[in-house]
């Protein structure tokens, strides 16, 4: 009986030697395969990932085209939220048109396309993992080679509607600077700025002691005037007395002159004030209109024409920003 247990121990030894290559065998060569496996489908992998890579950096592109966009219109925002008031309030329009057509032009963002992460292995995996990583890997395989890669987007070029908002944007801030130079400016200001107009020879500021109306610096009075003398006058035909010759003596008649008032409320009285003298024969205040908190006069020995086109000149020589 213990020969024979002997016996059947020695046939069992060599078979389970056997048996256990033959597994150690078969496990080798599924390892194989699970890598080859793995390493085709990170090969398919890769030439994906750098297929899409044109796609995705176009994607990239179109946002940042489009925050640079909004940037300009956020920072256009900016300058309207300090609420100052521009002298031609069609220059606001204009700046909220420019803006509107950049936010209304941006470009959608398609999303970008995921890449896939590489597959691996590990040194434990058993037979069932094995065999599983083998069918993921080539069912991804299949999946990645019959991938259809959308068309690469175009990346929009803004530089034209960016261009626009800066000049509208431009022009927004220098109508605020205008306005503010045709607001309480000082008589030296507006001197400097007439003397270029070509038909005028002669300015005066008023002072309190040279004053023909008395009004400077009284309530609701100016708070500057200048006085001109304009080429275009004959001031042989004027009435003169001897002795008040000078530019301020001789008044709107000669030319012009320029008031200043602390507020507009204050120089729209006084224009409705010159207004009741229209058409007064000789009592006639010449032309007179408000810009800013000044009125602008001008001698009703000028005809219409040259009154308007000097009015315009004076305007444009105090409002230009330089």
């Amino acid at each position: 009986m213990v020969g024979t247990i002997s016996k059947v121990k020695k046939l069992l030894i060599p078979m389970m030697l056997i048996a256990s290559m033959s597994l150690i065998g078969c496990s080798d060569q599924l390892r194989e395969e699970a890598a080859e496996a793995v390493e085709h489908c990170n090969e398919a992998i890769a030439n994906y990932n750098a297929e899409i890579n044109p796609y995705n950096s176009a994607v990239e592109d179109i946002e940042a085209a489009n925050s640079l966009a909004l940037a300009e219109v956020k920072a256009a925002q900016a300058v309207i939220n300090k609420g100052e008031e521009p002298f031609d309030s069609n220059t606001l329009t204009e700046l909220k048109n420019a803006m509107k057509s950049v936010q209304d032009g941006l470009s959608r963002v398609p999303d970008s396309l995921p890449q896939e992460q590489p597959m691996s292995m590990s040194d434990d995996m058993g037979r069932s993992d094995l065999e599983a990583i083998i069918e993921e890997a080539a069912e991804l395989e299949a999946r990645l080679s019959a991938a259809q890669i959308p068309d690469i987007p175009v990346v929009p070029d803004y530089s034209q509607e960016i261009d626009a908002l800066k000049v509208a944007l431009g022009s927004y801030e220098d109508s605020i600077q205008s306005l503010k130079q045709v607001t309480a400016p000082t008589d030296d200001f507006i001197m400097e700025r007439i003397l270029g107009i070509g038909s005028i020879s002669e300015i005066a500021a008023v002072t309190e002691d040279h004053d023909p109306n008395g009004k400077l610096n009284k309530s609701g009075g100016y708070v500057g005037c200048i006085y001109f003398r304009d080429e275009q006058v004959d001031w042989s035909s004027l009435y003169i007395e001897e002795g008040k010759e000078d530019v301020i003596e001789v008044g709107t008649s000669g030319g012009g002159a320029i008031e200043v008032f602390p507020n507009v409320e204050d120089a729209e009285r006084r224009d409705a004030y010159l207004a009741s003298f229209d058409g007064a024969g000789m009592f006639s205040s010449g032309s007179h209109e408000v810009v800013g908190t000044l009125v602008i006069r001008t001698s009703d020995e000028l005809t219409a024409t040259q009154q308007k086109a000097l009015t315009q000149e004076i305007v444009d020589v105090l409002t230009a920003v330089r």
